[in-house]
This record gives structure tokens, C-alpha cells and sequence, in this order.
């Protein structure tokens, strides 16, 4: 029995069922590697799983700050119907589907804030959105931690 039966535990879980039992056991090499690489995707499914309505809420957090102080400084009509828009959203849902809508909307609102804050040189805004997206590069970074192309 898996007392915290979450999504990135039954994963993991079954990673290590296929490690230990299933692995060892293969004849074939190209087996081996196959069985690896794909444990190797649900290893990163499990991160993902564990974190990733988190992630987005933050980002998307992030990304409408952004997009309302370069609308407050820099009032742009582009900037204002993607807040607009991304302000129509589930907002408070957790579901999957309605986080990731909204973290799209907010997206199209920071994707509009750039071009406005770059139109305006608005340096500024432009290093914020540069500090944003290095750290969106993270998040993805920590997803493909366990990711190893094997055998190739």
C-alpha cells in the first residue's frame, strides 16, 4: 500500500518497480536503454506533477505584475485587452486545464508587455523581463534534472 498515493508518487513509484524487478530481467540491450529512457520521462512527469500548477500560478503571478506596471507606465492598447483577457480567466480554479489557461493569457499579457516596454525602450522593463524569463529557464531546468539521453 503507498500511503501518499499523489500522482508524482505512483510514478515514482512505478519507476522503481521497473528498475528493480522489470530491468534486470530484460534480455535485450535495446530493451535496457528503451526501459531506461522511458523511466527517465516519468521521472521528469513526476516533477512535473508534483510542482507544476505551482509553477505556473507563480509565473503567471509574475508575468501580470509585470504586464500591469509596464501598462501602468507605458499605457499601451495591447497590454490592456491581454490583462483584460487573462483577468476573464478561472483565476482561482486549481484545476489543470483552467491553470493552464489562465497562465496562457498571462503569457499573451507579458509576450504584449515586452513589445511595448522594447517599442519604448523602456530598458527598465525590458532587464525585468529578461530576469523573468531566466527564471522561467530554471523551472525548466529543475523538470529535465533527471533527463539523460541514453545510449546515444
Amino acid at each position: 500500500m503507498i500511503p501518499r498515493p499523489t500522482t508524482d508518487v505512483l510514478i515514482r513509484d512505478c519507476c522503481r518497480e521497473l528498475t528493480d524487478e522489470i530491468l534486470p530481467v530484460l534480455p535485450d540491450d535495446t530493451l535496457k536503454v528503451r526501459l531506461i529512457m522511458t523511466m527517465t520521462v516519468l521521472s521528469n512527469a513526476a516533477v512535473r506533477a508534483a510542482n507544476e500548477i505551482a509553477w505556473m500560478r507563480d509565473e503567471t503571478q509574475a508575468m501580470l505584475d509585470f504586464a500591469r506596471d509596464v501598462a501602468r507606465a507605458r499605457p499601451d492598447d495591447a497590454v490592456t485587452a491581454a490583462l483584460a483577457a487573462a483577468a476573464a480567466g478561472p483565476r482561482d480554479s486549481l484545476r489543470l486545464k483552467d491553470v493552464v489557461d489562465v497562465y496562457e493569457s498571462a503569457d499573451r499579457a507579458f509576450d504584449a508587455a515586452q513589445q511595448a516596454a522594447q517599442q519604448a525602450g523602456a530598458q527598465e522593463f525590458i532587464d525585468r523581463a529578461g530576469v523573468l524569463l531566466r527564471a522561467r529557464i530554471e523551472t525548466e531546468k529543475q523538470v529535465m534534472a533527471d533527463y539523460a539521453v541514453v545510449g546515444r
